[in-house]
């Protein structure tokens, strides 16, 4: 009998250790087939535009046409090139086609951020960003204009902290869960938009810096650098941004009363 009891214990025993491990090779395998909350493309327009955007990505780097080349010139131009083509109209125009590109960039943006390549994971983070931003402002119409400094410090700050945390606020897994544990601690860094500031790469302690309250798209390490790129910063940005804020908020105010009546 107690052979018998013992045989079915060993027996017990090692089923239990047979469903462990089939559930650790079952757990081992979601995690290293795990899309980051991007699914197999179903819209063939949105792969093809997702790959010409990297092509053209590719090819700003290559050609080398200018004069002060950066990840955010080669994301631009990229962008500017899409945007130029007629067969992508449908893309810019779709808010649903849109949201599968972001889950596109921000799926390669956390694998390659896994695999500790951050240079790759901040264009791609910056991609699904800039995406983000359009559908807001200009397809949805929730926010007066696209957030300029957010997408600029995904893509230039020096910081993995501010990489992480927002690419690990949007996927579905918990892929990034350990390595925002060991980078939350870590300041965010903001750019100073005066190019000719002094600090490093102009790169401050974000919590310290100071932002445009007429445009509240631009941000600076101090007053005097926010002084000296103002002529330059009010041409290009500033006044067409408040032109825009001064135009949603007319159209949200006008909403509101005729919800009212």
């Amino acid at each position: 009998m107690k052979a018998k009891a013992m045989a079915k214990t060993k027996t017990a025993v090692a089923e239990a250790a047979t469903n462990q491990q089939q559930e650790l090779s079952s757990l081992m395998q979601q995690i290293y087939m795990c899309n980051h909350g991007h699914v197999p493309w179903q819209v063939d327009i949105c792969a093809k535009f997702a790959s010409e955007l990297l092509n053209e990505y590719n090819a700003t780097i290559n050609r080398g046409d200018s004069p002060s080349p950066s990840p955010r010139t080669h994301t631009i131009k990229s962008l500017q090139a899409m945007n130029s083509k007629e067969e992508y109209s449908e893309v810019w125009n779709d808010a649903g086609k849109m949201k599968l590109l972001v889950a596109y960039f921000l799926s390669l943006g956390t694998k390659h951020a896994t695999e500790e390549n951050m240079w790759a994971a901040r264009v791609y983070a910056h991609y699904a960003c800039f995406f983000e931003e359009y559908i807001a402002s200009e397809l949805n119409n929730t926010q007066a204009s696209m957030n300029r400094a957010k997408m600029v410090e995904l893509l230039c700050a020096s910081d993995d902290h501010t990489l992480i945390s927002y690419l690990k606020h949007r996927i579905p897994c918990t892929c990034l869960n350990e390595m925002y544990k060991q980078v939350k601690s870590t300041k965010k860094m903001g750019l100073c938009f005066n190019e000719d500031c002094s600090h490093p790469d102009r790169m401050v302690d974000r919590d310290a810096m100071l932002n445009c309250t007429r445009c509240r798209s631009a941000n600076y390490c101090s007053r005097e650098c926010q002084v000296a790129d103002w002529p330059k910063h009010k041409k290009v940005l500033c006044d067409e941004v408040a032109k825009a804020i001064a135009s949603f908020a007319s159209e949200q105010k006008n909403l509101k009363l005729e919800g009212a009546n």
